[in-house]
């Protein structure tokens, strides 16, 4: 009954393909595609089935329809079987253009070698993801081309025993389908040369749940290499990369394998064949073929090489560092950290962190500075006050003591003259001689009241200044200063001009007096030097005395009307000025003021 209900089946779908061919417009490239077994969900059929795609998609100048034939070649092992599956996939067929057959895997292109002109009679055949050893053992066409691979299973035991070198045990597991004892016996060949490093274990042929309790309980030291089990001894059917998954959960040993279908299902990596690649390098080929090249023209490399990739959790279940791996190593599943995943937002609440504390900061210091603003403003508004009072007491001072001079000297000494000239008036003298003996006196008086008045007015004007210059009013400054204190003074000058302001002139004048008097009164200095320098542009004035000296520092904010007024002085027409001093050191006062045009008389 099966029987007749399989033919059934088989019939009716070999009476609808042909219909579903037909379909296909004129302009449509077809490729069929051959996979050893079937569609069960293999991840190396779906890699290869993905990666095509997406070659055709890219690169194809116009549409490719891309039909699977999943042969199930493990149920068709005798010739017979193999023979009637060809029968099928011939009246399939029948009818329809086929541009072009790609084989995946060695069974498939031994199947597609045998049958193809049979089922598709004059169709190039592009092979994928077949060993350079079967290749080689047989005598292709000049129309059967691609790219051969070379299962490195050496370079893969190599890197475990490297990332691990405390390995003193290595498992190879596999399973009892033909497709795993040819592996099986690869894998002995290929180990040999390691056997008098470590010691080799195959777990080949037990039932599933056997190798279950085994890969659990493995010796300290052990490292796993894993071959398809694609059925176990039980006769039961896996997948090979779902059988991994479960035996590479249950041990206790990192394993490692062959094939790209194995990383992200237990294996920590190897030097592994990648489906991916070898159907991008057989879609290359078959795009060349559909747009005319022929087979035997095209160039191919002699072998495609593996490729070293790991699973990037499984290094770290192991603790395997990645710069221990292999150079150019492919990493995959590696998990985004924090940064991976919200770098873009840590970045812009960085930025706003730091941009919201330079705000801050600058609030902060712009506080500060008003503070401290509004500090020296206050300060500064009482040391005006304080200069204020001073400038009014002085004034007060100076005008007490011109009231006191005029009133004791000048005015008792014209009140006492008005007293003998009217005396001598009432009762002049009998005697000529008497009466110019006291006209004498009168006379002396006068001119010592008449000289009192002039130091008084010197003193608050000196009229040497307008009517002799600078360079003579502070010479003769410094005669009076001599013959009264007694105080050497030293005067130079160099290059003066002619005509200097009035403005100037005081300014100088002032500063001269006022720094000799200081040193006088409070340098308690016996010995000075004042020199006058003229430039093209301004004039210069230094004073030098060798008396006590000060320290700037301790006077700051506490300096008399003289400092001050000497600063203003000099301020109010654009100069400069520097005082020096130290204690026991002297003093020295540099002024610098610019030339100005002088004022018309």
């Amino acid at each position: 009954m099966s029987r007749y209900v399989a033919s059934m089946t088989l019939s009716a779908l070999l009476f609808l393909w042909p219909c579903a061919g037909a379909a296909a417009p004129e302009d449509v490239k077809t490729v069929v595609v051959l996979y050893p077994e079937r569609a069960d969900g293999r991840p190396a059929n779906e890699l290869t089935d993905q990666s095509l795609r997406a070659a055709f998609a890219a690169g194809a100048p116009g549409p490719i329809l891309t039909r699977n034939e999943y042969l199930v070649l493990s149920r068709f092992q005798d010739a017979g079987g193999r023979k009637a599956l060809a029968d099928f996939l011939k009246k399939k067929y029948a009818g329809d253009k086929i541009d072009l057959v790609m084989a995946v895997l060695g069974p498939s292109l031994a199947f597609a070698l045998e049958h193809r002109h049979e089922i598709f009679p004059g169709v190039p055949i592009v092979f994928m993801a077949v060993d350079q050893q079967e290749v080689e053992k047989q005598k292709l066409p000049v129309d059967v081309i691609g790219v051969p691979i070379e299962l490195d299973l050496a370079a893969t035991l190599g890197v475990a025993l490297r990332l691990h070198p405390k390995t003193r045990q290595v498992f190879v597991i596999t399973g009892s389908a033909p497709f795993d004892v040819y592996w099986e016996g690869v894998a002995r060949q290929t180990f040999r040369p390691y056997e008098g490093r470590v010691t080799f274990e195959y777990l080949a042929k037990l039932a599933i749940d056997d190798l279950l309790k085994r890969v659990a309980n493995l010796p300290d030291g052990s490292v796993v290499i894993y071959l398809p089990v694609s059925r176990d001894a039980t006769g039961k059917v896996f997948i090979p990369a779902e059988a991994l998954k479960v035996l590479a959960g249950a041990a206790n040993a990192p394993v490692y394998g062959y094939a790209d279908s194995y990383v992200g299902r237990g294996i920590v990596g190897g030097h592994v064949l990648s489906f991916e690649m070898e159907a991008k390098h057989a879609a290359e080929i078959a795009l060349r073929i559909l747009a005319g090249e022929r087979p035997e023209q095209i160039s191919v490399p002699a072998v495609s090489p593996n490729v070293a990739m790991f699973d990037w959790r499984q290094l770290r279940r192991w603790r395997i560092s990645e710069a221990s791996l292999p150079p150019g190593s492919e990493i995959r599943f590696r998990e985004p950290s924090l940064w991976d995943l919200y770098h873009w937002h840590i970045v812009a609440a960085i930025s706003l962190f730091v941009l919201q504390t330079a705000l801050i900061v600058a609030l902060l210091a712009q506080m500060s500075g008003r503070r401290r603003a509004d500090e020296g403003l206050r300060q500064s508004q009482s040391e005006l006050r304080i200069l204020t009072g001073r400038l009014l007491q002085a004034r007060e001072n100076e005008a007490r003591r011109i009231a006191r001079e005029l009133h004791d000297d000048l005015g008792q000494g014209l009140a006492l003259l008005t007293v003998e000239l009217d005396l001598l008036r009432q009762k002049p003298p009998d005697a000529a001689a008497q009466l110019g003996g006291r006209l004498q006196a009168l006379s002396a008086r006068v001119k010592q009241l008449s000289s009192s008045v002039h130091d008084l007015s010197h003193r608050l004007h000196p009229s040497k200044l307008e009517q002799l210059g600078l360079v003579a009013a502070i010479d003769s400054l410094g005669r009076e200063l001599a013959a009264t204190h007694g105080l050497k003074i030293e005067f130079r000058h160099d290059q003066m001009p002619a005509a200097i302001s009035p403005d100037t002139a005081a300014c100088l004048y002032r500063i001269a007096q006022e720094g000799l008097s200081n040193a006088i009164k409070h340098g308690g200095a016996r010995q000075a030097e004042v020199e006058l320098r003229g430039t093209a542009d301004a004039i210069s004035l230094r004073i030098v005395d060798h008396g006590r000296g000060f320290d700037p520092r301790q006077v700051q904010g506490k300096s008399g009307l003289g400092l001050v007024s000497m600063r203003e002085r000099v301020l109010h027409l654009g100069g400069e000025i520097a005082i020096e001093s130290q204690p026991s050191s002297g003093t020295r006062l540099h002024v610098r003021v610019p030339l100005r045009e002088p004022t018309p008389a």
